[in-house]
């Protein structure tokens, strides 16, 4: 028998099974290769598609506070005050500020209303001696405090100083109540208050209570008017018309000074900021936690991945030094540093000298509990942010956010709020932002 093969038969013959086993191994390291290179492509992406939210979402979110905060406080031709009797006896630019409010006004916002506004008529401990309703006489207008123009809140897991809803801050229905659901506020989240005037039709003549002005009024002014040059500012009730304003009470006005008439509702700004607690749109079952915006009683959601907010106050106490203080301890200072009243400070945990109420002769605002308030010439503030999505493969991703201390946190044994922390990046964002309507 012929056993020799042809070329034929030899081109006919398979692989061996040595020979694919080892093709099938070569193939699962190539896979295996792709495979890693794909996962470790993925996961660079997405921590460079997170930081880079994150980073924008933090610019953009401390830039809008910033603007606000540079506004808080504005109000109509500011004025310059000088020291007195000492060289420490500043009226720190706001011996010209207070403003008048006729009693048939209601203030919106949370502002006080006339049994709110303590008057001190001795000043000799600079603390009240009543409040405007039993002091002043029916018809005369009650002073309005600058310290009602920045309000702040230093909050906790549970509780907040001020409480929220006290007069001066925003309500509680604007800013939420505290928890970690959707539709709630994030605990342990500071809240900001600022106050101020925008815009303004300037007066041309007075007649009677009628004030025509130079321009036609913008759309949308309605409700109450402020009325204001530089000297004097009052708060009436009015009916507007095209280029006119019939108002309740007129001040006496210096019509050569940029007398101007605001609209309460369009003009007068009262801007809140707070964590809000909401569901995330692409996953019913997940909480994120954004930075809220209210405006006049409206609350928009303003970006995702704020974690935390927390504000400090640079205030200028009576005697010049300056203090770094939270909400709550700028809520609990009251009274002067010089609290007998001899020309000498006694120390230096004390309000500026209070303002006079207009027109009120021998009375002055008091420096009860929040009189500090009206001295803050900056405000520092804090975020923590997140990438919003799981940027991070792992769980333990450490961050430092310096209000806490400058020890690194590990997410992975909770939170300070209370929210969940997953597999995120984070970063701190913070700034000094001088209140611009602060005058020396």
């Amino acid at each position: 028998m012929n056993m020799t093969m042809n070329n034929s038969q030899l081109n006919n013959r398979g692989f061996s099974l040595i020979e694919l086993m080892i093709a099938m191994v070569i193939g699962l390291i190539i896979l295996l290769g792709l495979v890693s290179l794909f996962t470790s492509s993925s996961n660079l992406n997405r921590a460079q598609t997170g930081l880079s939210l994150l980073q924008e979402n933090g610019r953009y979110a401390m830039m809008r506070i910033k603007q606000d905060i540079q506004n808080a406080g504005r109000k109509h031709c500011a004025t310059v005050a000088l020291p007195t009797t000492f060289t420490t006896d500043w009226d720190q630019g706001y011996e010209m500020s207070s403003w008048l409010v006729d009693r048939n006004v209601t203030l919106p916002h949370n502002l006080p209303a006339v049994g709110d506004v303590l008057l001190d008529d001795d000043d000799d401990d600079q603390l009240s001696d009543g409040n405007a309703g039993s002091l002043l006489a029916a018809n005369v207008p009650y002073p309005l405090d600058p310290s009602w123009f920045i309000r702040g809140h230093e909050c906790g897991a549970g509780s907040c100083t001020p409480t929220i809803g006290d007069v001066g801050g925003d309500t509680a229905t604007v800013v939420r109540s505290m928890g970690t659901t959707d539709g709630n506020r994030v605990p342990s989240t500071d809240v900001l208050t600022v106050r101020y005037l925008t815009g303004g039709t300037r007066v041309q003549s007075v007649a009677g209570n009628t004030l025509t002005t130079m321009n036609n009024i913008p759309a949308g002014s309605t409700g109450d008017a402020i009325v204001a040059d530089c000297n004097t500012t009052m708060v009436t009730t009015a009916t507007w018309g095209s280029n006119s304003v019939t108002v309740g009470q007129v001040p006496f006005l210096a019509l050569d000074s940029d007398t101007r008439v605001f609209s309460m509702n369009r003009d007068f700004k009262t801007v809140t900021y707070f964590v809000g607690v909401d569901t995330d749109p692409g996953n019913p079952n997940r909480r994120v936690s954004s930075l809220y915006r209210a405006e006049n009683g409206v609350a928009q959601q303003l970006v995702e991945g704020v974690e935390r907010l927390d504000v400090f106050y640079l205030a200028q106490l009576q005697t010049g030094h300056v203090a770094r203080l939270t909400a709550d301890q700028v809520q609990g200072v009251s009274g002067g540093g010089d609290t007998n009243n001899d020309g000498a400070i006694d120390t230096i945990q004390g309000c500026i000298i209070q303002p006079a109420a207009p027109t009120l002769n021998s009375l002055n605002l008091a420096n009860e509990p929040g009189c500090l308030w009206r001295s803050i010439y900056a405000i520092e503030v804090h975020m923590l942010m997140n990438t919003v999505a799981n940027s991070s493969t792992l769980d333990n991703e450490v961050f430092i956010y310096s209000p806490d201390g400058l020890t690194p946190q590990d997410p992975s044994t909770g939170l300070t709020t209370g929210m969940p922390a997953e597999r995120m990046h984070r970063k701190e964002f913070s700034a000094i932002v001088p209140v611009r309507s602060y005058t020396l």
